[in-house]
């Protein structure tokens, strides 16, 4: 029987965003065959996120030209926690929309929080209620699985179209970068994710203890980078409400967003990637006597519990952590 999509129902979505592949994710848009047990037609989605920094050694980096620090330090980024690397990326814009299903959200859901990181005051409106999505990339992690410990990853070499940004710096510097979904008050319209990364320069100096031995610091401070994340992601909060008035005066009232920095010594090259990879599901990530509704249904560690039974590591990051800061 053919599984005719209906726009908007999340099931529906879902039971048309599995790929041909059984133990790797697809790029959306790739073609799915026929598989006559999921019947996937391959219009639906699944938006994920990661967002991961790296950087490239002194000793890699005197041999490298910029070019290839580039190169070096962005796929270190891809195989970084979730694991995406040997992906050719596509860049798409920013939305989670009626095709689509956010996993950790939508499916397999991840335990948000529920306390408010910051809120945004609206003229006329609802206000804007910020939250920590580091569950969400931590979904994704469990999804994909790492380098070391792999579940089923985009397959190497697919054609993946990504909500992304990209930085990478030379130190002494701070490569960061931003991730965040702003839901949809309406489920009739689109979920928008906002990405962005840039650098914060330092300037490595010395001072002294009490016993008047050198210490090695840093300036800007790791502390002070983070709250320096922080105050940009009230900038962004604020950009959602604005662009969510350039839709017809759309509201977004709950929005869950993550950042994270990473220290570049002298000599250093340092790289920040925020991306949303948009994926047609592994057939395997349905576990056996699961129904793609029961994937919808059901949270995030009941989904594990079924599936994967591995030593894969809790996710290792939290929100505006800042890598390797002296």
């Amino acid at each position: 029987m053919p599984n005719n999509p209906k726009p908007g129902d999340i099931k529906s979505v879902v039971k048309n965003a599995i790929g041909p592949m059984e133990d790797y994710a697809m790029g959306y848009l790739n073609p799915v065959g026929t598989d006559p047990v999921s019947s996937s037609q391959g219009t639906g989605y699944v938006a994920t996120m990661k967002l991961s920094v790296g950087t490239v050694g002194i000793s890699d980096a005197d041999i490298l030209d910029e070019g290839t620090e580039n190169i070096v330090s962005y796929d270190r980024c891809e195989a970084a926690d979730a694991n995406i690397s040997q992906i050719n990326m596509g860049t798409a814009s920013s939305f989670c929309g009626l095709n689509g299903a956010l996993w950790g959200y939508h499916l397999a859901q991840a335990e948000l929080p529920t306390t408010k990181v910051f809120s945004i005051p609206a003229n006329g409106g609802k206000p804007l209620d910020v939250y920590d999505a580091t569950p969400l990339l931590d979904a994704t992690y469990r999804l994909f699985g790492s380098v070391d410990v792999p579940r089923h990853p985009p397959l190497p070499g697919a054609h993946v179209i990504c909500a992304n940004k990209n930085i990478t710096v030379r130190g002494p510097s701070y490569a960061w970068a931003f991730i965040a979904i702003a839901i949809a008050d309406d489920p009739r319209e689109s979920n928008l994710f906002i990405e962005d990364c840039g650098e914060f320069p330092a300037r490595p100096y010395e001072t002294y203890d009490k016993d008047g031995h050198a210490v090695k610091t840093v300036f800007p401070t790791g502390d002070q980078v983070s709250d320096l994340l922080l105050k940009h992601e009230y900038a962004v909060a604020k950009s959602v409400q604005l662009c969510g008035a350039d839709y017809r005066k759309k509201a977004y009232s709950k929005m869950y967003a993550v950042s994270r920095a990473v220290y570049a010594a002298p000599g250093e090259v340092g790289s920040a990637l925020a991306c949303a990879p948009y994926v047609l599901l592994a057939q395997h990530d349905v576990p056996n006597q699961w129904t793609t509704d029961k994937l919808v249904d059901s949270k995030l560690t009941a989904w594990q519990s079924a599936l994967w039974s591995d030593k894969l590591q809790p996710y290792p990051f939290k929100d505006r952590e800042i890598v390797g800061a002296p």
